[in-house]
């Protein structure tokens, strides 16, 4: 038994200086008797656990004009030589990261791009910060702050995912702008800036916080979803339809 004690105690302080030394990472955890690479390498896989989402395809626009789905965005393009020095007053945007000249001009092309595909956009929710509420004004014309869409905390993530999960009527899809960092400890699998700025996830509710997401979609899928649909409705001739009516003769 002392012998045992011993060993383990010398195990200990040789972990101990070892740790000083710089020669273990900090975060590496120790237990007498067991292997101390356990924890790290557990720890290293989980971090390397990325998700690769499904791509937009042809098949994603008459599911999203069918409605029932939410489309959660990561604000637009942003000036990275601002910082935010301030989390609580919202109004005053000279304490915040905003949207740079790019930015302001991809959420135009988003918005320009979903109203040529004819997508029936509802509710438009946004996090207070500035750079998602103009992504979402600039694209949809109109938005709420909410702060759920920016809060951390228990309460706060319980809303996103009543948000995310729960099933809503055909015909209309929500739009949600919020922030990459809410979403990663809600959405398995997802990395820091796997989800662009001005990308965003087509979500399907499943009920009682659990959802699908159906595709990653980004600001060119968009564009080009657009310029498909739109090729598609003119005909291989390249003249617009006649029209069907009967043309009255006018009468001398």
């Amino acid at each position: 038994m002392r012998r045992a004690s011993l060993r383990a105690g010398v195990a200990a302080l040789v972990f101990g200086f070892a740790l000083l030394a710089g020669l273990l990472p900090s975060g590496t955890a120790w237990c007498a008797g067991a292997d101390s690479t356990a924890a790290p390498a557990a720890a290293d896989t989980a971090r390397t656990a990325r998700k690769e989402f499904p791509h937009a395809d042809s098949t994603l626009v008459p599911r999203l004009r069918s409605g029932g789905y939410v489309i959660v965005f990561r604000h637009s393009i942003t000036d990275m030589a601002q910082r935010d020095a301030d989390g609580e007053n919202f109004e005053d945007r000279s304490t915040q990261r905003n949207l740079s000249k790019e930015g302001e001009a991809q959420a135009a092309r988003i918005g320009k791009a979903i109203a040529e595909l004819r997508i029936p956009i509802d509710t438009v929710l946004a996090s207070p910060m500035w750079r998602c509420r103009d992504t979402a004004q600039i694209a949809f014309g109109h938005h709420q702050a909410v702060p759920e869409l920016f809060r951390r905390g228990p309460e706060y993530r319980a809303k996103r995912l009543v948000l995310l999960g729960t099933e809503r009527e055909a015909g209309k899809d929500l739009v949600l702008v919020t922030h990459q960092d809410l979403l990663i400890p809600i959405i398995k699998g997802l990395q820091r800036d796997q989800l662009k700025e001005g990308d965003a996830f087509v979500v399907k509710p499943l009920g009682e916080g659990a959802f699908e997401i159906v595709a990653q979609v980004t600001p060119e899928d968009w564009e080009r979803l657009a310029a498909d649909s739109k090729a598609a409705a003119v005909p291989k001739n390249g003249k617009s339809p006649k029209s069907t009516k009967s043309r009255k003769t006018a009468k001398k």
